[in-house]
This record gives structure tokens, sequence and C-alpha cells, in this order.
């Protein structure tokens, strides 16, 4: 398997070009908040969905549709949870706990937006991102 090829990977070369060319981004009409806010959201989500691809090629992992907690009479979890959970099941605990951490920067990124993002949540997100693709290899 060549994870190169990936768009999971792909996506993380991404999230760093564009977090170290930020600067770039901003200009008088699009403040630093919504350029970092961007770089957060990405690295976020480049880090779910390789951990994702992570459970699904290694583990076997397939998350479950709301309609099969429905049909089950389970109280629904969330696919984001799932992914965290799964990765605690696996003994990938550092993982899980970043993806979370990662999880609430982006949750302020996205749905806080009059709140500020400072420069420590940027680099802790990027950090974040990293040690999830740097725990969790593939053979």
């Amino acid at each position: 398997m060549n994870i190169e090829l990936y768009p999971q990977c792909q996506l993380f070369k991404f999230t760093i070009l564009l977090n170290y060319n930020k600067e770039y981004f901003i200009r008088p009409e699009i403040e630093s908040r919504a350029v970092n806010g961007t770089v957060i959201n990405r690295a976020y989500y480049s880090a779910y969905s390789y951990a994702l691809l992570w459970l699904e090629e290694t583990e076997k992992f397939k998350p479950k549709q709301k309609w099969e907690f429905e049909e089950k009479g389970e109280k629904y979890v969330s696919e984001h949870q799932q992914v965290r959970n799964a990765l605690k099941d696996h003994n990938k605990i550092k993982a899980s706990r970043k993806l979370k951490d990662l999880h609430d920067l982006r949750k302020k990124a996205d749905y806080k937006l009059s709140d500020p993002l400072t420069k420590n949540d940027l680099d802790e997100s990027i950090e974040y991102m990293n040690v999830i693709f740097d725990e969790l290899k593939f053979n």
C-alpha cells in the first residue's frame, strides 16, 4: 500500500503547505482568523480521514450508520466519536486523545467565529495532526 497516493496523505501535505504559506492569504479584507480557522479545519479533517483509513485498512473497522443504532435501540454515537473510540480500542490512545483535542480546536475554528484563534491554537492543530500521522503507520 503506497499511502502517498491516497487523498488523505495529499490533504496532509496540502495542510502543511497551507500553514506554511498562510501569511500569503491574509489581506486587509481577509483576516488572519479566517485563514487560521481554515488551516485548523484542514488539519482536523486530514487527521480524521487518515485515522479512519488506518482503522479500515488495518483493523477492518467500519463505522456504524445512524440507522444501525436506531435498529438496535442503541444511543447514537457520531462517526467521529466512533473513530476515536476505535483508536482507543486498538491501543492508539495518544492518537485518540489528539484527535479529540483537534476536534475541539476545529469546533472553535468553525463554529465560534467571534472567538479569536491564537498562534498556539494553530501550532497545536499542526502538532496534533502530525502526532496522529506518526502514530498510525501502515505495514
